[in-house]
């Protein structure tokens, strides 16, 4: 029988974790779940999804136990850090790069708290892992695309891969910003996509990885766009 039952006292010496716990009675004894010994032993864990937290990959443990430092440490980001976790965390090589991309995917609805705190958060992230380059994108879905016209009606913009793809790319250049976009058509049918904004070669190959889309980037040396300040 699962009761749920407020703290109360301590069984086996083990002190409990925060206020509420699901707890089962086997012959008039407590026993805590699997799920709730790990938050004890290993508070870190509580920043990832529940389904990371038996098996997480050394990144993420890495990547966990970092975002724990900062929420109990850092004079700005433990304000904002107590309610966020991720999802995943995994590494892409980058060719003729020296550092290696670190892509971290949180759930979307985090996606204007780590707005706020993204260039402190991600500075944090690189200073604690030397050699990656972080970007953290929040995790999005895909609507199949319906073959009936009229249920294609009734699906979300914002589901759809083309409008999925824009987000990515968004999040992987922030806090830079889109200032241009242009498609070049190829002889054999297919296009490439132009970009120009200010980030790096990795952001590319990154975004190949996880879109299966060719996009290249570069500078606007436009001095007519460029803001000068005269005293």
């Amino acid at each position: 029988m699962t009761l749920a039952c407020t703290r109360t006292h301590v069984h086996h010496n083990v002190p409990l974790p925060t206020p509420t716990l699901s707890l089962t009675h086997t012959n008039g004894k407590l026993a805590y779940t699997r799920t709730e010994v790990e938050d004890i032993m290993q508070p870190y864990l509580r920043k990832l999804r529940k389904l990371k937290r038996s098996k997480p990959s050394s990144l993420e443990e890495s990547v966990a136990k970092t975002l724990f430092e900062l929420e109990t440490s850092h004079k700005t980001l433990r304000q904002e850090l107590p309610r966020f976790h991720i999802n995943s965390a995994r590494e892409v090589k980058v060719p003729r790069s020296k550092k290696t991309a670190m892509v971290v995917f949180y759930p979307l609805r985090f996606l204007m708290l780590v707005r706020k705190v993204q260039r402190a958060l991600t500075s944090e992230l690189e200073k604690r892992h030397p050699g990656y380059l972080v970007m953290l994108v929040a995790q999005r879905k895909i609507t199949k695309r319906p073959n009936d016209v009229y249920k294609l009606q009734k699906v979300q913009r914002s589901k759809t891969s083309s409008a999925v793809f824009e987000n990515i790319l968004n999040d992987l250049i922030y806090p830079s910003d889109v200032v241009g976009r242009r498609w070049r058509y190829r002889t054999d049918g297919s296009k490439l996509m132009k970009r120009i904004e200010s980030r790096l070669r990795a952001v590319a190959y990154v975004y190949k990885q996880l879109t299966h889309r060719r996009a290249s980037f570069g500078f606007m040396w436009n001095p007519k766009l460029q803001q000068v300040s005269t005293q």
